[in-house]
């Protein structure tokens, strides 16, 4: 496997004030690292108290400062005002990230009223309510500032049994982008994340080798993704070198949304990339 970007990252965020949700595992764990490795205040929210403790406990092992920790189901009603008041308290924030999300698997015919409402409520009516609140008190600061939104390849490329999770996604992406326009004159920046397949602990855990083999094959550059591949992504979105970026998706999927789909199967084709004949084991 190609290992993930080793870039420095010291300093990339110094003095900026950074809110992170999901904060506790996975993509939002890995983003909140990096975050304060890259000199940011961290401000890391989540419902896993426990998993907010060992990121603390990680950053203090390297001998980084304490996060403020917000133990919040960032759907609550007063998830915005408590989530946003350690960033408040230091000047902030300067960089939101809304990584907090939820995932129904289910078919069509099997997905309730209940699953599409919590989890429309979980991935994109608690990032326009976060995202409202962080974009007033930016504007109040006057410095500008960023936010990064978690969409996903699940809104451009279809797959069974997400059919709540796509459309919350897909409104992501269209947020996304009306929140820039909006947004830029003040001086912030408005960006969405679409990660492919990362296997994240949780997600390997489940994860079949012959559904991991298959899907390595609809990846260009080979590989599954990691949360570090996701957390580099977000950094240079929310860091200065992403200045004169706003209103973009960018794809973190190692290519996966640019492949044809014959592309991926046809014997032909492959060859023309260099890749051997895809191996299927037999019905």
């Amino acid at each position: 496997m190609t290992p993930v970007s080793s870039e420095p990252v010291a300093g990339r965020l110094a003095g900026r004030v950074c809110v992170v949700t999901g904060a506790a595992a996975g993509l939002g764990r890995a983003i909140a690292l990096l975050f304060a490795r890259a000199g940011a205040e961290l401000v890391a929210t989540d419902r896993d108290e426990a998993g907010l403790a060992s990121l603390a406990a990680v950053l203090g092992s390297e001998g980084l400062p304490a996060p403020a920790l917000v133990a919040a189901d960032v759907t609550a009603a007063d998830a915005p005002g408590r989530i946003l008041a350690p960033a408040l308290a230091r000047g902030g924030p300067d960089v939101l990230v809304n990584n907090a999300g939820v995932t129904t698997v289910r078919p069509l015919l099997e997905t309730t009223d209940e699953d599409w409402d919590r989890t429309l409520d979980v991935c994109l009516r608690s990032m326009f309510r976060l995202s409202r609140e962080a974009v007033r008190a930016m504007r109040a600061h006057g410095r500008g500032g960023a936010i990064v939104n978690m969409a996903s390849v699940h809104a451009s490329l279809g797959h069974p049994c997400v059919a709540p999770y796509a459309a919350a996604k897909g409104g992501v992406r269209a947020m996304t982008r009306q929140l820039a326009v909006e947004c830029g004159p003040h001086g912030i920046r408005v960006n969405a994340l679409s990660p492919g397949l990362i296997v994240t602990e949780a997600f390997a855990a489940r994860l079949e080798p012959e559904d991991a083999r298959l899907t390595v094959e609809t990846y260009p550059l080979g590989r599954l993704g990691h949360p570090d591949d996701v957390a580099h992504a977000a950094l240079f979105l929310a860091g200065p070198g992403a200045a004169f970026i706003t209103g973009a998706d960018l794809p973190v999927d190692g290519g996966q949304s640019a492949l044809a789909p014959a592309a991926a199967i046809s014997p032909r084709l492959r060859a023309w990339t260099g890749r051997p004949p895809l191996k299927m084991d037999s019905p």
